[in-house]
């Protein structure tokens, strides 16, 4: 399968600094690619490979748990030498694939940097055929992280 290719599966950047969107160019590109049945397997794949590394249990508190989804989403914010890292989980498979494709592709970004992001760059995602509702709450986490990293400027569309 398309995303089956090591380009197309972004690795996660927890921890590691970038100072690019190479991560969500990736994801991008791959979902434009692929037709709405490919695209849901195609998170569900991320899913399965984020649940390989066990999401802190203890951080899946009201502390850590994000609004504006209807499944439980927690993400787990840390900030490294002026970059912003996030990791996420949640109780539905693909949600947390979602989450996985937002946490990967805005991690390792200064707070500037993500006040710069947009919710166009969601719409890009092309996630929104999921259901709507989804797209929302991809929305939602998008102002989420950014206020988690205090870049609250961005959350306008483009």
């Amino acid at each position: 399968m398309l995303w089956q290719r090591e380009s197309a599966m972004p690795r996660n950047c927890w921890g590691k600094s970038r100072m690019d969107l190479s991560t969500y160019e990736t994801y991008a590109e791959t979902l434009e690619e692929l037709d709405d049945e490919m695209r849901f397997e195609y998170i569900l794949d991320i899913a399965k490979k984020k649940r390989a590394k066990p999401f802190p249990e203890e951080a899946m508190d009201d502390a850590h748990l994000m609004h504006g989804c209807l499944s439980k989403v927690w993400i787990l914010h840390d900030e490294q030498a002026g970059r912003h890292y996030f990791r996420g989980h949640s109780d539905a498979a693909i949600v947390e694939g979602l989450v996985a494709v937002m946490t990967d592709s805005f991690s390792g970004l200064t707070t500037g940097e993500l006040a710069q992001i947009k919710l166009d760059h969601v719409r890009r995602l092309n996630l929104g055929a999921l259901t709507t509702q989804r797209q929302v709450g991809m929305m939602a986490m998008l102002k989420h992280i950014q206020k988690l990293a205090g870049a609250r400027a961005g959350i306008q569309a483009a």
